[in-house]
């Protein structure tokens, strides 16, 4: 079996087994998806998808809301899903819509109301005890996935899926953590699956093409179901004619989508139990699917494989792994595809750091597809980090002569430091951005710093990539500190250190998981109450509980005011104003960088093509070094 075969899901045929799995992308105005989101998803279908399954968190009743899902129960919405259904098909892919209510997983704020749950069990996701749903309530829920099934299939879907993961009432009903009841719909699993047989039942009579079930396979949350339930969970179920497979609930989503933070629960063994329990297909993931993982999936049972973060680091994943070209892969980094998303940052809708096409799909064309330079330049990139790699890979593909030079002996500037322990996975970044400048022809110039004086009247054009300095500590302090940075490239520190946190983001816990792994003691001071806490939300808590489980102790709401000459260090509580003193062995400071803009700025005095592009500007988060360069990289 190949990723590249063709499949049949119920009555549908399916052009290949790769599926792009519902994403929440946010990309929702008034309750209708937007041409953002038909853009976002006929990206992956062209990309290669053969099976498109979304848009995520449509809903089937007025009792669950909020701003950022589609009210596929509303009639009105059905022009708008039409037009997501014809993007999709325009790429010759198929879409299955998904149908979901929240139950207790969401907030009643947006429109002032209750939640409904199966019985008074909060989540730990959301802050409301829910209400316990009446027959009434039942019925009408069940007559809302009728009217919205009805909608996709007059919106000219192929299909509908019903949630039953994540954000769903269906598995709260399923789980004896969230259902309590003590009528036909709770108790034993047959009687706790009787909701869920019903809307598959109901979404049936109201759709000609499959009906499919996306199923958490275990809670991961305690008093949830686990694994070892799966079979007693599936043989309880009917109706469904494929059965997506899935894992967690909203409360676990760190687990869920696992990143670099927490280790990611292992799905092959209950993905081969599923499939070895349904006569249906099974359509497999991993918390992290890439393609390799495909051959896995397939020996597990599973007839599709489903893939979320790696199309969108690379939406034409699929048809260039078909066709033996290299792409971008996803480095589970969490800061685009989920905190912008559930953080509500960087305008509250999809992205991703490796490619800012992501969630611009309307605004931006493929990379593939772009227009040749209509006046070829010869162009000089000063600085071999991401922006400057970035930007020489996609000017030499559309036709520039660009050389890049490098000061040091290795490409990636900050990326070869960040990708150790827990963000190894960045390593993945520099090897894709330097295969990609080399593969487009850029001519790459090692151990070659350039002084302003360096660069003639030759080049066309000249891009700045310099980066950040590292942060500077020396001056504030009487004692000696040692920063952050050196401690990752190896500098010794003693057996006791105060690790003092500036930079409120993951390099703090990286810095402490380092220091930790040395086997030294490590209190960690930050003015907020955790450590990193600025780290994006799917990725905190996995570190905060990897900081506390070796033996890191925290003092939140503190800062370091002084470090005399002597070591002792003077610590500040920022609420009330009191002092204590420490005497760790060594002080480590995790500090902000600061933009290396100096030959920028001696150049931009000197010439009127200079531009300067990433941390050179302003140092920030990866994500605005590949933005920064592609968007120059793009207009040039």
């Amino acid at each position: 079996m190949d990723l590249s075969d063709s499949a049949t899901v119920g009555s549908l045929s399916v052009p290949n087994r790769g599926v792009f799995r519902p994403v929440r992308t946010r990309f929702v105005d008034d309750g209708r998806p937007t041409e953002e989101l038909a853009a976002h998803l006929a990206a992956r279908a062209a990309g290669g998808a053969g099976l498109v399954v979304g848009p995520a968190e449509m809903l089937v009743h007025s009792s669950a809301s909020g701003p950022a899902f589609i009210d596929a129960y509303d009639d009105e919405a059905v022009p708008a899903l039409t037009s997501v259904a014809d993007a999709v098909h325009d790429q010759d892919a198929k879409i299955v819509g998904q149908l979901t209510h929240t139950g207790a997983e969401s907030r009643g704020d947006w429109e002032m109301q209750p939640q409904l749950a199966p019985s008074a069990s909060p989540s730990d996701a959301a802050y409301e005890m829910p209400k316990t749903m009446t027959r009434d309530d039942i019925e009408e829920v069940l007559s809302g996935f009728a009217e919205a099934a009805a909608n996709l299939d007059a919106a000219g879907f192929d299909g509908v899926e019903l949630a039953a993961g994540p954000f769903s009432v269906l598995r709260q009903f399923l789980s004896p953590r969230y259902n309590a009841r003590d009528d036909e719909y709770g108790g034993d699993w047959s009687s706790r699956a009787r909701f869920v047989n019903e809307a598959l039942d109901t979404v049936a009579g109201q759709i000609e093409g499959p009906v499919g079930l996306h199923l958490s396979l275990a809670e991961l949350e305690y008093g949830g179901y686990e694994f070892d339930d799966v079979p007693e969970i599936l043989n309880a179920l009917d109706g469904f004619d494929y059965l997506s497979c899935t894992v967690g609930s909203h409360a676990t989503y760190n687990q869920t989508h696992a990143g670099i933070s927490s280790d990611a629960p292992d799905l092959v063994g209950p993905i081969a139990t599923a499939a070895e329990t349904v006569d249906v297909p099974v359509i497999g993931r991993l918390p992290f699917t890439t393609v390799d993982d495909a051959d896995t999936l397939f020996d597990a049972g599973a007839e599709l494989v489903s893939f979320t973060r790696q199309l969108l680091a690379d939406a034409e994943t699929l048809r260039k792994d078909e066709a033996g070209e290299g792409y971008d892969r996803c480095i589970q980094c969490n800061q685009k595809c989920l905190e912008a998303v559930y953080g509500h940052a960087h305008g509250g809708h999809v992205e991703c750091v490796v490619n800012p096409r992501t969630g611009r799909e309307s605004e931006l064309s493929a990379r593939s597809a772009l227009d040749a330079a209509a006046l070829p330049q010869r162009v000089l990139v000063i600085g071999g980090g991401p922006a400057g790699l970035r930007f020489a890979a996609i000017a030499a593909e559309r036709g520039h002569d660009v050389t890049l030079r490098e000061a040091s002996d290795s490409l990636g500037g900050q990326l070869t430091l960040a990708a150790q322990g827990p963000l190894a996975p960045f390593e993945r970044a520099a090897a894709d951005l330097e295969t990609a400048a080399r593969e487009a022809g850029v001519t790459v110039e090692l151990d070659s710093p350039v002084t302003a004086d360096d660069v003639g009247p030759s080049w066309d054009a000249v891009v700045v990539a310099t980066g950040a300095t590292r942060p500077e500590t020396g001056d504030r302090f009487d004692g000696s500190v040692v920063n952050a940075f050196d401690v990752l490239e190896g500098a010794d520190v003693g057996e006791d250190v105060l690790l003092f946190d500036e930079n409120r983001w993951i390099v703090t816990a990286q810095t402490g998981l380092e220091l930790l792994g040395r086997g030294a003691s490590v209190e960690m001071v930050s003015s907020d109450h955790y450590p990193a806490f600025r780290t994006e939300q799917p990725n905190l808590p996995g570190f905060v509980a990897a900081l506390q489980a070796q033996g890191a102790e925290f003092t939140g709401n503190h800062t370091v005011d002084s470090v005399a000459e002597d070591g002792t260090a003077t610590l500040r509580n920022t609420l009330t104003g009191d002092t204590a003193t420490r005497d760790p062995d060594t002080v480590v400071v995790a500090g902000r960088r600061q933009a290396d803009e100096s030959l920028y700025l001696e150049l931009d005095e000197r010439r009127d093509d200079v531009y300067r592009i990433g941390d050179a500007v302003s140092p920030r988060k990866l994500d605005r070094a590949y933005y920064d360069g592609e968007l120059l990289a793009r207009r040039l």
